[in-house]
């Protein structure tokens, strides 16, 4: 049997947040939830969450550095961006920042199950749209 992943979601917006623990319970272990960019580099180590669902827009430092400092730190949890940026260069910058995942808040239903499942499995997931490549 496959263990249940714990997931630390970070959203600046707490409906998100909400939303996003409505879509992955109870199929997923919340490990946490958090608003701030501080708060996801302080408690990714007490936590250690197998994934982050991390926004871009979260703060002070902005996803893309929050990620290059977990990876910086040895932090082994996958993360995938769960934003409303659906621009190329918004998913380039997420992938050269160490992202696994890039997810569109508009297609969060749709997509968002289907993300953590690719990562899990070790692929990476990228938005069907009109992007180029």
């Amino acid at each position: 049997m496959v263990q249940p992943l714990r997931i630390l979601l970070a959203d600046d917006s707490p409906d998100i947040l909400d939303a996003v623990k409505n879509e992955l319970q109870p199929d997923y272990i919340i490990a946490g939830a958090v608003l701030d960019a501080a708060s996801v580099l302080r408690e990714v180590p007490n936590l250690k969450p197998d994934m982050i669902i991390l926004d871009i827009s979260i703060g002070d430092l902005n996803g893309f550095e929050i990620t290059r400092r977990l990876k910086a730190n040895k932090c082994s949890s996958k993360i995938i961006f769960l934003t409303v940026h659906e621009e190329f260069e918004f998913v380039r910058a997420a992938f050269d920042a160490g992202a696994l995942g890039y997810v569109f808040k508009s297609r969060l239903s749709s997509d968002l199950r289907v993300a953590i499942e690719a990562v899990r499995a070790g692929k990476i997931f990228i938005p069907e749209a009109p992007i180029p490549l």
